[in-house]
């Protein structure tokens, strides 16, 4: 059977990750993205645009297929707090172990906060909105949409404040830890009625 063809754009994000994931943000250019893709600067700028464009498109890629890893979560958690807590350490541990993700949200993360903090309502959006759909419709849970879309995002929120910022003595919680921490925090917005976003 033949491997499906590999678009020019996806050959360009493939290496822009591989480059950032090797190199980061910071020493990370339209060039080098270019010369790692084996294609022209122009090619570069016509499928993906220029640097900060490239780092948000390698990012939203990661995003989507933590997002699949996430659907399979939704429809096996038997109870909110078993859900709350398996969403949030499987983001933490797919993060973690991306070599992308890990880079940009270890030692790279002064050069990836404005993708991750500043400018990343679009990101942040789109995982709320698709994470949000997948509870919505998980026939095991009865939830108010609203209060779905208030914890959905409550959780995304706890789980890039980890990324970003370590603990007071240095240390970040385990997925596991990070899991029982958003179930404890995130559940009661589910289970009260008629919360309003």
């Amino acid at each position: 059977m033949a491997r499906p063809r590999i678009t020019e754009q996806e050959a360009i994000l493939d290496a822009a990750a591989r480059r950032l994931a090797a190199h980061g943000v910071a020493a990370t250019t339209v060039d080098d993205v270019a010369l790692e893709a084996g294609v022209s600067r122009a090619t570069v700028y016509r499928y993906s645009g220029g640097k900060d464009e490239i780092v948000r498109a390698v990012i939203a890629r990661e995003a989507e297929q933590l997002l699949a890893r996430l659907a399979s979560v939704v429809t096996t958690s038997p109870t909110l707090e078993r859900l709350i807590a398996d969403l949030v350490a499987t983001a933490a541990t797919a993060i973690a172990v991306s070599p992308v993700l890990a880079r940009l949200s270890g030692e790279d993360v002064r050069d990836t906060l404005p993708f991750i903090t500043i400018d990343s309502m679009s990101l942040v959006d789109v995982v709320v909105a698709a994470l949000t759909a997948m509870i919505g419709e998980a026939r095991q849970f009865d939830l108010e949409p609203a209060a779905v879309a208030l914890a959905v995002e409550e959780a995304t929120r706890l789980v890039l404040t980890h990324l970003t910022t370590p603990r007071r003595d240095a240390s970040r919680p385990s997925p596991d830890e990070l899991g029982a921490l958003a179930a404890t925090m995130i559940v009661p917005l589910l289970e009260q009625p008629g919360v309003r976003v």
